[in-house]
């Protein structure tokens, strides 16, 4: 037997293990970002004249670009659409409030069954992935609906839809804010759009250091109110309306934190691995009076201008090829099954889609997308739905009557129906059809939990009522800072009998305030920037709009003569007094399983109502 040349075959058995490791295909990397009302005109590349986007655009030359891409035409649904792939109306979550921003955890259909709903990070996790949720979520504050409780390993985000809103850390103003680090109110150092980029790169970092495929999902609080940026962003945009100056700047910090992001996957040397998905939740809103690339409509339109963005997707290791468009109709519900696809994600469950794969497209390959119709329709009501567009390639039906060819009439000026009888009838008919499709969910609501296993205590806002009478903005603090007699009722389901403690607060809890007392304004650091010294008064208060444009002061907070508290549950109504010293006011109730509502009314001597509690903490005993 010859002697056998150890040093031969150790050296063989290497260059196989290596050409074996090089060949093996690696999971891509995912990040996908959606930034808050940026429109489709709101970038450089895609024809404003007055934007400087130089990252945004690199990414553009970079992707496949989504040109006929629509989304819904307000937030939630836009998002729910996103992480689910199924219309937003099915999935429960199809309005920015009015206990209508949570997404099931299950879709009836017209037979009764329930059909299971799982989220894109649930899909990533499953199949290895670590998953990182930083900024806006606006899809469900508490369990089982927050990112923490759907899928994420590590979350850093705030509650409600943008971060000076009542369930907000009371005066976040967008710099060192408190938000919400995988359960604990955490206090942040600069500007939160900084923050989220440096916490999503610092996670990125983690995962590649671990040797772990990663899912991360970056939903900015811009460019939402309020519209504050660092000074220097404005200094480019200074010619421009205060209000669009300010909304450009914040796109402009977007996209230097773009460019941060691009540096940082490049020195890991993971940017040709990981696939970046960008997209806008809706369309714009300060920058359309300057540029909508032609378009009718901003958010909450149903006419173009209100749901179509900008889409880019881009992914060298995958992509044949780059730099190129996609013409054909697309929309948001079809990026989850998209990625799983191009991922090669295994699927742990059975999930039914409203979106379809684009991988094809994406690919080079033909994809025949002629005959896909999608509904745009969402709620910015308290009870039922907005108006709708059904989209057929460049068909727009809008609520029924009126069509439009936007390939021919992008501005959809001219009604067409008359002419296209047959287009008409078909989209009708789809239109019929989905709405019979979705009645169930609409039928069904979510409530607030309480009681369930590990359930210790819950801090609820007048953001949270289910139905709000009078006049105001719930989610607004400013509104609460000036008395709005505003009030209504949250939709609470206990799941285990027990007494409950209920306390009251007109004042957040990190405020420390008296129920009668009034508050000093604030100035937030966006108007000690800009050099604004002139403070609002409440009387001169119209709405909650009008602390944007004025630099950022925020009106004093006025005192109220309330003398007691009206709790109303399905146990009765309980009276208690209030005197000049209480912080809050606290009912201790014994419930039964089931559904109950909540309601604290303050009142004056007389017995009238002046708010509701815009506060309630319930602890259980």
């Amino acid at each position: 037997m010859k002697n056998i040349n150890l040093k031969k075959v150790f050296a063989i058995c290497l260059i196989a293990f290596l050409v074996i490791s090089c060949n093996k295909k690696t999971q891509p990397n995912v990040i996908v970002l959606v930034s808050d009302d940026q429109g489709y005109g709101d970038i450089a590349f895609l024809g404003n004249p007055h934007l400087k986007t130089p990252n945004l655009d690199k990414l553009a030359k970079e992707s496949i670009r989504f040109t006929d891409f629509h989304t819904s035409a307000i937030c939630t649904p836009s998002r729910s659409q996103l992480m689910t792939g199924i219309d937003a109306v099915r999935n429960g979550a199809y309005n920015y409030g009015f206990g209508k921003t949570n997404i099931f955890t299950s879709f009836p259909d017209t037979e009764g069954n329930e059909n299971e709903i799982h989220l894109m990070s649930d899909f990533f996790k499953a199949n290895g992935y670590k998953t990182g949720h930083f900024g806006k979520w606006h899809l469900g504050d508490f369990y089982p609906y927050r990112s923490s409780d759907r899928g994420f390993d590590e979350t850093f985000t705030f509650p409600g839809a943008s971060v000076w809103q009542t369930p907000s850390h009371w005066n976040n103003d967008c710099f060192d804010d408190v938000y919400v680090k995988n359960g604990k109110p955490t206090k942040t150092k600069g500007y939160n759009t900084d923050v989220w980029f440096s916490e999503s790169i610092n996670f990125i970092e983690k995962a590649v250091n671990d040797n772990e495929p990663f899912f991360v999902y970056i939903p900015t609080s811009a460019m939402h109110t309020p519209q504050y940026a660092p000074a220097k962003y404005l200094e480019p945009y200074k010619h421009l309306a205060p209000i669009v100056a300010q909304f450009y700047a914040m796109i402009a910090n977007f996209d230097e934190n773009l460019g941060l992001l691009d540096t940082a996957l490049e020195k890991m040397n993971i940017k040709d691995n990981t696939i970046v998905l960008y997209l806008s939740d809706n369309g714009g809103t300060c920058g359309t009076p300057e540029y909508n690339a032609g378009m009718k409509g901003k958010k909450c339109s149903v006419y173009d201008g209100g749901h179509r963005v900008p889409c880019f997707l881009r992914w060298p290791d995958g992509i044949p090829s780059t730099d190129r468009d996609i013409n054909d109709l697309t929309v948001v519900q079809d990026m989850l099954p998209t990625l799983i696809d191009l991922c090669e994600l295994k699927m742990p469950w059975e999930q039914k889609f409203d979106g379809v794969s684009l991988s094809n497209l994406i690919k080079g390959e033909k994809q025949d997308m002629s005959k896909r119709m999608s509904v745009v329709q969402f709620s910015t009501k308290r009870e039922g739905l907005n108006g709708y567009s059904v989209l057929w390639n460049k068909w727009r039906l809008i609520d029924g009557d009126k069509l439009f060819n936007v390939e021919k009439d992008p501005g959809q000026k001219k009604n067409i129906a008359e002419g296209n009888p047959k287009v008409l009838r078909e989209m009708q008919a789809y239109y019929a059809n989905w709405r019979t499709s979705v009645e169930p969910s609409l039928q069904k609501s979510s409530k607030i939990r309480i009681g369930y296993k590990g359930f210790k205590n819950i801090e609820l806002t007048s953001f949270d009522w289910l139905k709000i009478e009078e006049d105001g903005n719930p989610s607004q603090q400013v509104d609460v800072r000036v008395g709005k007699p505003m009030n209504g009722s949250w939709n609470v389901f206990v799941e285990e009998k027990g007494n409950y403690e209920l306390t009251f607060r007109r004042w957040p809890k990190e405020l420390d305030t008296e129920i009668t007392a009034g508050c000093p304004p604030y100035f937030s650091e966006f108007s000690k920037q800009i050099g604004v010294t002139k403070v609002p008064l409440a009387e001169d208060y119209v709405n909650w709009k009008s602390v944007v444009p004025n630099g950022g002061v925020l009106p004093a907070g006025v005192a109220l003569p309330i003398t007691s508290i009206k709790l109303n549950s399905n146990k009765g109504e309980e009276v208690k007094n209030i005197n000049s010293t209480n912080k809050s006011i606290s009912f201790e109730v014994e419930f039964d399983k089931g559904s109950t509502k909540l309601r604290g009314d303050f009142l004056d001597k007389n017995g009238n109502i002046i708010c509701g509690a815009y506060y309630l903490e319930i602890v259980k005993k």
